[in-house]
């Protein structure tokens, strides 16, 4: 009985992570939500980045007779609707709040005002620029790892990068749970403390050596020396600026991992 019950728990966390992480038709399923199935729903956000991926790849296979730009287009279209916009928007807040919010001399002045605009649900012209250009660059990481990169990486499984990129997107965002602060008690971030999640460093490491392990050597080493490097300079950036992080600075690493999963994977390819 106790493992039926520790089964049913861990499934309600894994659909909890699943109707916060995207918008798959599957809120039926979930019958219970308390703190504890919130707080395990986050050990699954990297198992909600493989679901992602296997969707992608699905439906990356299924459009691939509509040529290289089409596909990619449709298939960037599907992973933003996907996952409901949720972390474009936390990338679009990140680029308003810092924006303004680094106009104010006094750091205290800058803390407020920073979240302030990051609670904003308004959208400022900083933000649309810096979405359109992301968007724009990503599209155009798709397209080239659809067109011309993995063809030619013979024995390289080809929808490998769209697994990858989301699952160690999602890993990334727990090592800055683990290593940084949560700068403010309200909002939808589980959790509402305020402490390092320092055990989940743990999955963090046996996810990112798993994703490692199935990568060719180049590419491999190339996203061990990077990401860790982008994840601390994005730590560091809003330490300085608000004294933690946010649901929107998870949302936009979440984005910039992905992002520098694609690129590493369009200029290690060739190596």
């Amino acid at each position: 009985m106790f493992i039926v019950r520790k089964f049913s728990g861990l499934t309600q966390a894994f659909l909890y992570a699943l109707v916060f992480l995207t918008r798959l038709p599957v809120a039926g399923l979930l019958h219970r939500v308390d703190k504890e199935t919130v707080e395990r729903s986050i050990y699954f956000y990297p198992l909600i980045g493989v679901v992602i991926g296997l969707l992608l790849s699905a439906a990356a296979y299924l459009l691939d007779p509509l040529g290289t730009h089409l596909q990619a287009a449709i298939l960037l279209g599907f992973w933003v609707i996907l996952t409901g916009a949720l972390h474009l928007d936390g990338l679009a807040d990140c680029a308003d709040a810092y924006y303004v919010g680094h106009q104010c001399a006094d750091s205290e002045d800058r803390r407020i005002r920073t979240l302030t605009v990051m609670h904003d649900p308004h959208c400022g012209s900083v933000a649309v620029v810096a979405l359109v250009v992301f968007l724009l660059i990503k599209f155009a990481a798709i397209a080239t790892l659809l067109g011309q990169m993995l063809p030619a990486a013979k024995g390289v499984w080809i929808y490998l990068p769209l697994m990858l990129s989301p699952m160690l997107a999602r890993a990334a965002a727990l090592s800055l749970m683990s290593i940084s602060e949560y700068a403010r008690m309200e909002g939808f971030v589980p959790p509402s403390g305020s402490g390092r999640r320092w055990e989940l460093l743990p999955v963090v490491v046996i996810v990112s050596v798993a994703g490692f392990i199935v990568t060719p050597a180049p590419i491999a080493l190339g996203m061990a020396c990077v990401l860790p490097s982008l994840i601390l300079f994005w730590r560091h950036l809003w330490e300085k600026t608000i004294g933690g992080y946010t649901g929107d600075c998870l949302g936009g690493l979440i984005e910039i991992i992905e992002l520098a999963v694609l690129i590493l994977w369009v200029a290690l390819t060739t190596i």
